[in-house]
């Protein structure tokens, strides 16, 4: 897998993280410090961590941020379902606990001059329980009752998607007028830099897992059809 050319075992780790903050996940999985300034070949050596073991889960942290071409309206049900699950759902049961994490590390030091760090964070562990919830729903409930032939009662289950769907948006919505658009307040850098920038990019992410469901994978069942093959 070819590397973009800060991911590499001597770039400081502080500068990798801020070209690529999808990295700072993968870094605390192997406990290492996102903010630290020493090269990540350094910081690999004391914590006897594989540094190519590392950068590769960091490639690929990296490439599935790549917008995804495919047409969706060309999938069956059940590729489109474990799209939805290997590209939003993982990326979801990977990032929320980080970013509960970042955001409580975040606040604490500057939550009392930025009452809105403390607002945040308590969003986030909300929007976090409420996602995870959802999460298992569909794939315990949902999912396998729309690939089951013989499956009945599935109207509730999409009208229920839809309301859970709806209120993920709404605390979206709050938290990206919260934080102004997702920045950081003046004079809070570092940690919050990247806090900001990956629930950017959660929302973003998010809203197109949820159209995919709601413009894409609902409608097929409403009309009785289950679309290509």
């Amino acid at each position: 897998m070819k590397l973009a050319a800060t991911l590499a075992v001597d770039t400081p780790i502080a500068t990798l993280v801020l070209d690529h903050p999808e990295c700072a996940a993968v870094l605390d999985r192997y406990r290492l410090d996102y903010n630290d300034e020493r090269a990540l070949g350094v910081a690999c050596r004391e914590r006897r961590v594989a540094p190519a073991k590392l950068l590769d889960d960091c490639a690929l942290a990296v490439q599935r941020r790549e917008p995804d071409v495919t047409d969706p309206a060309t999938l069956s049900t059940h590729a489109l379902i474990t799209k939805v699950i290997g590209r939003h759902h993982r990326y979801l049961h990977r990032t929320l606990p980080f970013l509960q994490k970042l955001a409580h590390e975040v606040s604490r030091p500057h939550g009392e001059p930025h009452a809105e760090l403390r607002v945040v964070t308590r969003l986030v562990d909300a929007l976090a329980t409420g996602l995870l919830a959802h999460l298992d729903d569909e794939e315990r409930t949902l999912f396998p009752a729309l690939l089951s032939p013989d499956a009945v009662e599935i109207a509730p289950l999409l009208v229920q998607m839809q309301r859970d769907h709806a209120d993920v948006a709404d605390m979206l919505s709050v938290l990206r007028t919260t934080t102004n658009d997702y920045a950081c307040p003046p004079g809070v850098a570092g940690g919050c830099r990247i806090l900001m920038r990956e629930l950017a990019y959660l929302d973003a992410d998010t809203r197109a897992h949820f159209a995919l469901e709601d413009d894409v994978l609902r409608p097929r069942f409403l009309r009785n059809d289950d679309g290509p093959g």
